[in-house]
């Protein structure tokens, strides 16, 4: 990776006792309110020190091009974790929208679209190869079949490379609607390669990202909802490069897959493993690739 902010993360540790109420929290991270229109994503203290100074490198990375997200302002060790302090940007994410508005779905999906393919025109270059990295993962999937890794891991070298930016988390939750315009979050997983494959990324969240725990109407709305949003945007993706074909972003789907299968989320690893299974028979038999 290009050292856009040598040792960033060290050189900017500051410590303070003072946050604001929690906003948000994911898998990694909390985000809290900070001051003058900030936030302080702060880290769990299991999370690596290298994961976040390589967010603090591609943050710096992502501000030189002129795509839309937060900017990176400090970081800071506090109550023994490590955090960023961003930018603040006010807004629902796409997500929190279209649950509340379901008739937007069409639009949100469009726009999420024009979005994926904005950030595929920026060069990646610099950027850890996302061949390099799904390698290294799907070699360290250890639920995975030898047989089946090797088929995967065969199809991969098959597949073209690429140096265009992939965000390689791009869902509609890393999208702020905000009053001046979209807001791309969480570059984390920044890397250079083909953009199929960072489109492929995305449909594997969007078909087996597991849905939180909640009554069944509301995980048979949340799947039609996703279902429909996951089509609208890979039809506006397409009309935008009519060059991506289907069978190629279905052949990407394996080995992404199967790399993320190293998140050791339960709920997705059967889907996940009945669809590789299945996928591989296929992309054999039709010669995709």
């Amino acid at each position: 990776m290009a050292n856009a902010a040598p040792d960033a993360l060290r050189a900017g540790l500051t410590t303070s006792t003072v946050r604001g109420p929690l906003i948000a929290k994911g898998r990694t991270a909390e985000v809290y309110a900070w001051q003058d229109n900030q936030v302080l994503k702060l880290f769990f203290d299991w999370c690596p020190t290298d994961w976040i100074q390589r967010e603090v490198e591609i943050g710096h990375f992502i501000s030189a091009t002129s795509l839309p997200t937060p900017e990176i302002i400090d970081t800071v060790s506090l109550d023994g974790r490590q955090g960023i302090i961003y930018e603040r940007v006010d807004g629902p994410s796409m997500v929190r929208l279209a649950l509340a508005k379901p008739w937007l779905v069409t639009s949100l999906a469009r726009q999420f679209a024009d979005l994926h393919d904005r950030i595929h025109r920026q060069s990646g270059s610099g950027l850890i190869p996302l061949r390099t990295f799904l390698k290294t993962t799907i070699a360290g999937v250890e639920i995975l079949p030898v047989q089946v890794k090797e088929e995967v891991l065969n199809l991969l070298d098959r597949l073209p490379d690429g140096t265009a930016l992939c965000h390689f988390d791009f869902h509609p939750g890393q999208v702020m609607l905000t009053s001046s315009g979209p807001k791309i979050v969480d570059w984390m997983t920044g890397l250079q390669g083909e953009p199929l494959a960072d489109v492929a990324r995305t449909s594997v969240l969007l078909t087996f990202g597991e849905i939180p725990d909640t009554n069944w109407p509301m995980r048979s709305m949340l799947n039609l909802l996703r279902g429909m949003f996951g089509r609208r945007y890979l039809d506006r993706y397409r009309e935008l490069r009519p060059s991506a074909s289907k069978d190629q972003i279905k052949a990407w789907m394996i080995p992404v897959a199967a790399a993320r299968l190293k998140e050791g989320i339960r709920g997705e690893e059967q889907p996940i493993m009945d669809f590789i299974r299945r996928s591989l028979v296929r992309s054999s038999s039709s010669g995709v690739v």
